[in-house]
């Protein structure tokens, strides 16, 4: 009678410890799951997490592609810029020593040569501005240039009339 007792005790303990989910309700908590469905919601709920985590983690590094593109793209817009920007120094100072020959050479026109190299030191600050602003957009950036390599060339062409020279 004491082992009936014992036996009877022991299974009312493991099945008063039923659980869900097998791992942590033992064979009878497990049995229990299995049969109320309540394991194959609870897989199906954590498979439908991992799907979204996984969609969600593709679509993060799909952005973070777009973002590397996107910032490939400025690099290479803002290289673009200097290289624009030092073209139109070099083209500056060919025009200061164009400006500088004719002055040496020819006394004549001395005022109006002397106004075409302060308008070429407008041009090179307004050049080192644009070139040096960090608050401008790299597009406000290309617009400003192209102003400025608009002006370099009229005042190229005043040059090579004040100076004799063709252009």
């Amino acid at each position: 009678m004491r082992k009936v007792f014992l036996v009877a005790t022991a299974l009312l303990g493991v099945t008063a410890c039923t659980d869900d989910d097998p791992s942590r309700g033992g064979f009878f908590g497990g049995v229990s799951g299995l049969s109320s469905g309540k394991y194959a919601s609870q897989t199906q709920q954590r498979r439908d997490t991992l799907a979204a985590e996984q969609q969600r983690n593709q679509q993060l590094q799909a952005d973070a592609a777009q973002a590397s593109a996107q910032r490939q793209q400025v690099a290479s817009e803002r290289a673009a810029l200097q290289r624009q920007n030092a073209a139109l120094s070099s083209d500056i100072a060919r025009l200061r020593g164009k400006l500088a020959s004719a002055e040496a050479s020819r006394g004549q026109n001395l005022g109006e040569l002397r106004r075409l190299s302060a308008d070429l030191d407008a041009l090179q600050a307004s050049g080192n501005q644009v070139n040096n602003d960090p608050t401008l957009a790299d597009a406000e950036k290309r617009r400003r240039l192209d102003e400025l390599n608009q002006r370099k060339r009229l005042l190229e062409r005043a040059i090579d009339q004040a100076t004799g020279a063709r252009s």
